[in-house]
């Protein structure tokens, strides 16, 4: 939405008071889907669970799944090539890598983001991982910035998000119905310092830690530690206690704090609801996808969404479609995106994106 000519906004009064300070934006983005497919009639057969369910109230038509063989370093280091690629920039000058990720790494303990800066070649930056839940995306972006603004010698950020959520997944439980849209890929973005086509404002985030235990996998830390060669018994998925109790303490909280972010981080910025043009969330089911929304007052036409076709594809879906909006034209000089997450345990965070 653009503001009339000759209006003084509280944005423009911020925009004044920061004079010459330097800024941070994103410059390029790149995303990777594995071919493979699985479509709802399959999760719905798998599970015993009408087809329907997953169609009509998850919104969900099939979802990409990686190979047995393909794993989360691979396919995030396939996004960040394509993000240096349209970045047109030296992966030498990266100074900062944060890899993201909500899902297993490739190894227990292990370290993706010191893989991913050696297969890009990105000698001497300083690389480190970050988990938030499916909030790590925007997690990572905001502290690249942070890095990158605190530091006068670093200029070049990459944030880069994995997921091989599938893996996690145990269609014969139906208690865990809500992660049964979950899918694989992987997106990255390159962040420089006084980017000139956009910049990352103010990020606002959120814990309520009452639903912690609720969703785990309950095997493979130090309470519950599997011995090699002794089946888990299928306690090495996702599972989800009593899910009545945790949709009665989230229905209580869940919309209140994404509200909650999402108008604080306009609110730090200097912005409103009515600036907005796009909100990019993380990707929840029709239903909630429309509260969301309406609690702010936006339509349908204010979102881009990915789940019909890639499912939940945690700390990837926001800069996945963000992706999205700037190559379909949904996103230009003058626009206003908000970049809106939400990750188990539970966190929320919001950061608008003003392009330039």
């Amino acid at each position: 939405m653009r503001r009339g000519e000759g209006e003084i906004s509280e944005a423009d009064m911020t925009e004044s008071k920061m004079g010459d300070k330097e800024t941070v934006g994103i410059t390029s983005i790149g995303c990777y889907v594995p071919p493979g497919i699985i479509t709802s009639e399959e999760i719905a057969r798998r599970s015993g669970i009408p087809v329907e369910v997953f169609l009509e109230k998850i919104g969900m038509e099939r979802k990409h799944v990686a190979a047995e063989d393909e794993h989360p370093s691979e396919m995030g280091i396939r996004a960040a090539e394509v993000a240096v690629e349209r970045a047109g920039i030296d992966p030498r000058e990266i100074d900062v890598l944060v890899y993201c990720s909500a899902g297993f790494y490739d190894y227990r303990i292990w370290s993706p983001a010191a893989k991913v800066q050696a297969a890009l070649g990105a000698d001497g930056c300083y690389a480190f991982e970050v988990k938030n839940g499916c909030n790590g995306g925007n997690l990572g972006i905001s502290i690249c910035k942070s890095l990158l603004l605190d530091d006068p010698d670093k200029r070049c950020a990459l944030v880069v998000c994995s997921e091989k959520l599938s893996i996690s997944v145990d269609y014969e439980d139906r208690n865990a119905l809500s992660l049964f849209m979950v899918g694989d890929g992987a997106a990255a973005a390159i962040l420089k310092k006084g980017e000139e086509t956009n910049r990352l404002l103010s990020y606002a985030a959120r814990t309520e830690g009452s639903a912690v235990d609720s969703i785990k996998v309950p095997f493979g830390g130090t309470r519950r530690p599997r011995p090699l060669g002794i089946p888990d018994g299928g306690l090495g998925y996702i599972r989800i206690d009593d899910p009545a109790g945790l949709d009665q303490i989230l229905s209580q909280t869940y919309l209140d704090n994404y509200l909650r972010v999402i108008n604080r981080s306009l609110e730090k910025s200097g912005r409103s609801l009515q600036d907005v043009d796009l909100l990019l969330t993380n990707q929840v089911k029709r239903s909630l996808l429309e509260e969301i929304l309406r609690g702010l007052d936006l339509g349908l036409d204010h979102t881009i969404t990915s789940i019909r076709d890639h499912g939940h594809m945690g700390t990837v879906d926001a800069l996945f479609n963000l992706s999205r909006a700037i190559e379909s034209g949904r996103l230009g000089p003058g626009s206003l995106a908000v970049l809106a997450s939400s990750g188990a345990g539970f966190t929320w965070a919001a950061m608008p994106v003003e392009f330039l």
